[in-house]
């Protein structure tokens, strides 16, 4: 037997995790050989997509450009049994790589291990790792077979990317044997009306129709009249079902659509999917595993190719980090830690999983025609995590770090908010971490309640404890108010799902909020107290007011005032508290934030109702069509009375018994919109949103100069025009 040593890192398999793995350790100038069981170029089933982040992280590679023209789709297609479908489009203003692809893994693989070799790896092909080589409790080294010998290859850390079912995994003990799910795909040729987005299915029933199970189909266009096709099923014990949920998936795309008869080229074939994602079990003493072999799949679309290459580079810094720390034992625990701020709030399944989503798919169905903030969030936050349709609550969560005067560092401190956040809701309801957060990155400065907890507190002890629990506190209080904006009555045959959905999750939101509370002490539980009960009556009161077109202007002002006290007003007064600043600043502060708040409300009102007319902005149109009414319209009301605005509306109201009256077409949405234009409503709500932000102003001025302050001021101008300048000009 021969023996080789030498090498920082060993990684088995070189697929996207793999190679990705062992390109970020070269880059870093490590020694690292790439293993893989077969010659390239070689085939893997696998729907072939690669989402916007793929995309993104091959570009960042320099991968994008060394593969062969490729399909690009702009963007997702969800089909929700017995509800129609949705479009989630890539934004048009992102750039380059505003798209997916979808690339046979055959190229995929052979080009990404190409680039992985061009800047310093070692490939072996053809070298079948038979076992990991163990002393003292620690992997280091593998065991290969390669062109007839066994070869004892030794290295400081091993990767394992050797596919779902993980030789390396089982022989640690990290691999459970009953939590295996199955994918099965083929390529159908000679068909008619693909269309330029990915198509999810879900979830699919079984032969009979009867059961639902825990799966999804995928057509993947992989030309003009081709397309990767198949179904994945992700409870255990469906290996033996597969074939025919197949054959019954296959059989009704043929039915339903016009010219899908297609060729199947080839066969069909199937693969095993990991199921059991723990972010303790991807690591063990000298291994780390990564992409399928960690079961990072999305239990949903399949989408596995982005998590692959995130957690081959992850490996990978990891690893270096640890070896320039101890370059014989190399701790990499760390990756335990990374993997569950990544992903242990999106899939971390486990074996309770199928159960788990089963409830979300319900939630799904049930709310899927639903324009309810709650209900699209949780569309995007669960469907397309992985960069359809980016994840916004509102517009506060735009990056306003061009307003942050220079000796204002709120970042890092933003950045643990969202981190206590995740942390809080992860363990009862791991996909609601998802809910918590507007995506992976780092979102910058992002306007929300945190923030103007973290600027108030300046005006006192800027260093007090407490800022990070009560900044999550009052945003998980914000989105508890979000989730309670889902409850509704409805005639759908499946309203309770939503309806159980948004009372649950508010409830645990707030039940997590309220504990995170009392780092600030009982004056902050008495602070949250009344800002909670000034916003549930604003609620209560609005929806007393629903398609009212006899309230004033007046009555819509106090409402706005009493639903901003708790995402304004709030804050301010928590950080005011914490810093404990003296009685003249807390009422500064308290007058500034109320002012804000309802200038800001006001803005986004007209911004939402111009969007509205916009038939591809569904969101814009909640608010019309749930009744509530914003100044504008009130004002258009009073303007043009008893005319066509208020029939419009009226047509909606809903009458005594189960039936509601009309629902506005998108024909008369643009009609509202274009009545209110007419009639000077917009021109009348602005000038008062100015009001109101002259009236913050003023209460800043009371204020002592620091950077603080002129932060906030600089929030105003932006209350009332949305525009965030250059970060170079924001303050000469």
């Amino acid at each position: 037997m021969n023996a080789r040593s030498g090498y920082d890192a060993v990684v088995v398999g070189a697929g996207p995790a793999g190679s990705a793995a062992a390109y970020h350790l070269a880059l870093r100038g490590r020694r690292v050989l790439l293993l893989d069981a077969q010659r390239f170029p070689r085939d893997k089933v696998c729907g072939d997509a690669l989402t916007q982040r793929a995309v993104r992280i091959l570009a960042e590679m320099g991968v994008l450009d060394s593969l062969p023209p490729a399909q690009r789709m702009r963007g997702a297609r969800v089909h929700m049994r017995g509800r129609g479908w949705r479009d989630f489009g890539y934004d048009a203003d992102r750039g380059a790589d505003s798209h997916c692809l979808v690339v046979p893994r055959a190229v995929l693989d052979e080009t990404i291990c190409a680039r992985a070799v061009a800047v310093g790896a070692d490939l072996w092909e053809e070298a079948a790792v038979t076992a990991p080589i163990i002393e003292d409790g620690r992997v280091v080294g593998v065991r290969v077979g390669r062109r007839g010998r066994l070869i004892d290859v030794r290295a400081a850390a091993v990767i394992a990317a050797d596919g779902a079912r993980s030789r390396l995994a089982r022989a640690v003990g990290l691999l459970r044997e009953d939590d295996f799910g199955i994918g099965i795909r083929g390529y159908l040729t000679e068909l008619d009306g693909l269309l330029d987005l990915q198509e999810v299915f879900l979830p699919l029933d079984d032969v009979g129709g009867r059961d639902l199970l825990p799966s999804y189909g995928w057509i993947n266009p992989t030309g003009a009249n081709q397309a990767n096709i198949g179904v994945g099923l992700f409870g255990a014990g469906y290996e033996h079902r597969a074939q025919d949920v197949l054959h019954s998936f296959v059989t009704r795309l043929r039915t339903s659509r016009a010219g899908f008869g297609g060729r199947l080229r080839g066969g069909w074939a199937a693969a095993p999917l990991r199921l059991d994602f723990s972010p303790d079990r991807c690591v063990a003493d000298g291994l780390l595993l990564v992409g399928d072999a960690a079961g990072l799949v999305s239990p949903f679309t399949g989408e596995g190719i982005s998590y692959a290459l995130e957690s081959g580079r992850t490996a990978a810094e990891v690893v270096d980090r640890a070896l320039t720390c101890d370059p014989l034992r190399p701790d990499l625990l760390d990756y335990a830690l990374l993997l569950e701020h990544s992903y242990a709030g999106w899939l971390a399944a486990g074996r309770r999983s199928a159960h788990r989503y089963q409830f979300v798919w319900r939630v799904l169905e049930s709310t899927f025609d639903s324009e309810r903030a709650p209900f699209a969030l949780c569309r995007r936050a669960i469907l397309l995590p992985e960069g359809i349709g980016e994840l916004r609550t509102n517009r506060t969560i735009d990056d306003v770090a061009a307003l942050m005067a220079p000796g204002v560092d709120v970042r890092t401190d933003l950045l643990g908010v969202g981190e206590l956040m995740t942390s809080a809701v992860r363990d009862e309801w791991p996909f609601l971490a998802r809910l918590v957060t507007s995506s992976r990155e780092d979102p910058g400065v992002p306007f929300r309640p945190a923030l103007l907890l973290l600027l108030a507190s300046c005006f006192g002890d800027p260093g007090v404890r407490g800022k990070i629990e009560l900044g999550a506190a009052i945003e998980l209080g914000a989105l508890a108010a979000l989730a309670q904006l889902g409850v509704e009555n409805t005639s759908t045959p499946h309203s309770s799902w939503g309806n159980r959905f948004a009372v649950l999750v508010s409830d645990l939101l707030m039940a997590k909020s309220l504990d995170l509370a009392t780092h600030g002490g009982q004056r902050a539980l008495e602070l949250i107290s009344r800002a909670v009960t000034g916003a549930c009556a604003g609620r209560i009161r609005e929806r007393q007011h629903a398609f009212d077109v006899r309230m004033t202007e007046d009555e819509h002002l106090s409402l706005v005032e009493l639903q901003t006290a708790s995402s304004f007003e709030l804050p301010c007064l928590l950080g005011a508290h914490l810093a404990g600043a003296d009685r003249e600043h807390v009422a500064a502060l308290a007058d500034y934030s109320r002012a804000l708040g309802v200038a800001f409300r006001l803005t986004e009102d007209m911004r939402r109702l111009t969007r509205a007319a916009q038939p591809a902005d569904d969101t814009a149109t909640a608010g019309l069509r749930d009744g509530t009414l914003s100044h504008s319209v009130l004002v258009a009301l009073r303007r043009t009375p008893e005319g066509r605005l208020a029939n419009l509306i009226g047509r909606m109201t809903r009458q005594p018994g189960p039936v509601r009256r009309e629902r506005l077409t998108d024909d008369d949405i643009a009609e509202v919109v274009g009545i209110i234009e007419e009639s000077g409503a917009f021109d009348v709500t602005r000038t008062l949103a100015r009001e109101y932000a002259d009236t913050a102003t003023d209460a800043l001025a009371r204020l002592p100069e620091c950077p603080s302050r002129a932060s906030l001021f600089a929030l105003i101008e932006y209350a009332v025009t949305r525009h965030v300048p250059d970060l170079a000009s924001s303050f000469e």
